[in-house]
């Protein structure tokens, strides 16, 4: 028989034609719930999103002020359960019920609208034993309310001989009413009862603030300094970075980016590295359309950023919500040569081409000719020029190092020289040699600061990461110095014929001086230096009282 139109919905097909009518089983409806996402807290992302639609429209409208407009998120953990209410535009009564109940039949336009696939209300339903959809509409004095019984969608799921169509399944495992309402009301409420035990991380509000401020959108928080020149970019480029007023229990949401970097040993609180800057890159297709911009952080690229500093890694976003996770673009060999090298960085790419159309799970775009232009122009700075930003950080530390350990090297000699502070000849010229060593290190790292320089100078953003290094590395102490009180001593020790750590121990003979030097000696020999140094320095002061 001929088949005449074929309807596609993400994870069904529906084929209509002739007397074929292919009917939708009740297994659509987990794919759009339990099985959907991976992760339990999507959930309030989904919601969130059509929240900020909601708001969207009703400050256009001119129903509420853009300040006023709030999300409000409440967990009662005690009472399982979770509500999302927003004062945006509510749903019309006559519109309710069957807004509420289709499945995938949105009609919001995927090109400005966050949420558009029209499932994601359904997000609720498989971790608790009633979902509640309520609204009130501005001029209408009723509230629309409809109930969707979690707990029987799981039964029913679960049971092979039960076999209802799609439509027949929904329309058994939902109930509506109505109740009155104030005529000036227009809300939308989320109500999750009886959140199920398995999902108990939905109720855990530390884990769920973690969650919201890595991925809702939200401001920047307020000690993040160089926000006012990330929104100064944009007024300058004509965009707009989508930020909501969301609170959980009360308490308002900010992406929590910090300047400082910790090196996340823990229970440390000792900073490794400092945002001192942030650089801008921008993305166009070949006909010139802008399909996103870029904001990163300027540091010294000491190490990679440890997991204890919230917002690591370039992160992916569209309408200011999070694509993915901190891994989406450091585990794409599409963006990085390893999936470390995300983790040098701190910053966000935002996706602002209609056509770059977050997938159903939001972890990725849809597979488009946009995404694949965009995939390229992307790569050629997360690929070259932050691979090549890092990298250049590594080489440029690394010269001035070798610079700092020699004026390190060169004091400490001169100043064991003035002190008696070798422990033998043995030990002078082993550290003679080691000198002699980071001298010729010091002399080659000239080069290599000149080369690195003459790259700053042709590369604003190497240009930064120099200077920063440079100053971080400003030499404190100078070789050519030593105190006037080391050449007194100096010239006392000539006098008195002292060479050697062991000879102020006036106390002890020469014989008792020989053997604590060969102790001293065996102690160099077995533990590594820095320990070594300190164990020898221990001793003499004990055998010096």
């Amino acid at each position: 028989k001929l088949i005449n139109q074929v309807v596609l919905i993400d994870y069904t097909i529906i084929i209509l034609g002739g007397n074929i009518m292919a009917e939708i089983g009740k297994n659509v409806i987990e794919n759009l719930t339990t099985a959907m996402y991976e992760n339990a807290y999507t959930v309030y992302r989904e919601y969130i999103q059509n929240s900020a639609d909601s708001i969207d429209k009703a400050i256009a409208a001119g129903i509420v002020n853009e300040k006023d407009a709030i999300i409000d998120i409440n967990i009662e953990y005690n009472k399982r359960r979770i509500t999302i209410n927003d004062n945006a535009m509510g749903i019309p009564s006559e519109m309710f019920v069957k807004k509420l109940t289709d499945i995938a039949d949105s009609q919001k336009d995927r090109t400005k609208e966050k949420g558009f696939r029209g499932i994601g209300r359904l997000a609720g339903v498989g971790y608790c034993d009633t979902l509640i959809f309520k609204s009130s509409y501005k001029g209408e004095n009723v509230e629309s309310v409809i109930e969707w019984d979690g707990k029987k969608l799981r039964d029913v799921l679960a049971d092979t001989t039960q076999h209802p169509s799609a439509s027949d399944f929904v329309d058994d495992i939902t109930y509506s009413y109505q109740n009155e309402a104030n005529m000036d009301e227009h809300y939308f409420e989320v109500i999750m009862e009886g959140v199920i035990p398995e999902s108990d991380d939905l109720l855990d509000k530390v884990a769920v603030i973690e969650y919201l401020e890595s991925v809702a959108p939200i401001p920047f928080a307020t000690f993040f300094i160089y926000k006012s020149k990330i929104y100064e970019f944009c007024r300058n480029n004509n965009l707009k970075i989508d930020e909501y007023t969301i609170q959980v229990n009360g308490n308002q949401l900010f992406k929590p980016y910090k300047t400082k970097i910790y090196d996340g040993t823990s229970g440390s609180t000792k900073v490794v590295d400092e945002i001192k800057d942030v650089e801008f890159k921008e993305f166009y297709a070949s006909d010139g359309r802008r399909l996103a911009w870029m904001w990163f952080g300027i540091s010294k690229f000491e190490q990679q950023i440890k997991p204890m500093n919230k917002m690591r890694g370039i992160r992916l976003r569209k309408e200011n919500i999070q694509i993915g996770d901190e891994n989406t673009l450091g585990a794409s060999p599409k963006f990085f040569k390893e999936p470390r090298e995300n983790c040098y960085f701190v910053g966000e790419i935002y996706a602002v081409d209609s056509e770059l159309i977050p997938n159903a799970r939001r972890d990725y775009f849809k597979t488009n000719a946009t995404t694949k232009e965009f995939e390229v122009e992307v790569r050629k700075v997360l690929y070259n020029e932050l691979y090549k930003t890092y990298h250049y950080a590594n080489q440029v530390k690394k010269a001035f190092q070798s610079q700092t350990d020699y004026e390190r090297k060169a004091v400490e000699y001169d100043k064991k020289v003035s002190e008696a502070g070798f422990v033998d000849e043995r030990d002078k010229e082993k550290a003679k040699k080691d000198l002699e060593t980071a001298k010729e290190k010091a002399e080659k790292s000239v080069r290599t600061i000149e080369l690195r320089e003459q790259d700053a100078n042709e590369n604003t953003t190497l240009n930064r990461v120099f200077n920063e290094i440079k100053e971080s590395y400003r030499p404190e102490i100078s070789n050519t110095v030593i105190s006037v009180d080391s050449v007194k001593q100096e010239e006392k020790n000539k006098k008195e014929d002292k060479k050697y750590l062991t000879q102020n121990l006036s106390k002890y003979n020469k014989r008792e001086q020989k053997l604590i030097s060969k102790v001293y000696s065996i102690l160099q020999a077995i533990l590594p230096k820095d320990m070594a140094d300190m164990v020898v320095a221990k001793i003499q002061e004990e055998l010096s009282k």
